[in-house]
């Protein structure tokens, strides 16, 4: 089991009619996660509502903020408990056999066109046996040519 200690600032200067906002900033509530606690504080008197994702666990917190400052300051402490099991007892799970809340996380996307990258990922990995060491060989590969820099990307930035 690994405890961490997680906190957050945000701040924000809200024009004359208010704004809405949608944070995903709680920790999820998972089977491998157990959230020992939480403390939420909101410069405004304000309802804040947390909702669920069943499928994920995510948690969203939902607010109309007024007009004037707003400090949104979140804390937590998480316990997570990881799953271990050595390489080569972790197979690889055909599309067709993937978990029903695993299939979000392969639909393409605005930052990772799946079905636009499908000829690469053949070309530099499909000659890999299937398993653990694929997905190591992708991970390699991953590290070994994508750099993140902060601050560089806009709405045009992708995987592709």
């Amino acid at each position: 089991m690994v405890r961490l200690k997680l906190s957050l600032e945000l701040n924000y200067d809200i024009g004359e009619h208010g704004g809405d906002f949608i944070f995903n900033i709680h920790a999820a509530h998972t089977p491998c996660q157990l959230v020992v606690e939480e403390r939420l504080e909101l410069s405004q008197p304000l309802p804040a509502e947390v909702l669920t994702d069943a499928a994920t666990g995510n948690r969203y917190l939902c607010m109309k903020a007024a007009a004037g400052l707003l400090k949104v300051g979140y804390r937590t402490t998480v316990e997570i408990t990881h799953h271990f099991a050595l390489p080569y007892q972790i197979p690889e799970v055909p599309v067709a056999r993937m978990p029903l809340e695993a299939l979000s996380y392969i639909y393409p996307s605005r930052y990772c066109q799946s079905d636009r990258l499908v000829k690469l990922a053949i070309r530099e990995f499909g000659h890999i046996w299937q398993g653990y060491s694929r997905v190591q060989t992708i991970r390699d590969w991953v590290n070994q040519r994508v750099t993140f820099t902060p601050n560089t990307s806009d709405s045009n930035t992708s995987a592709v």
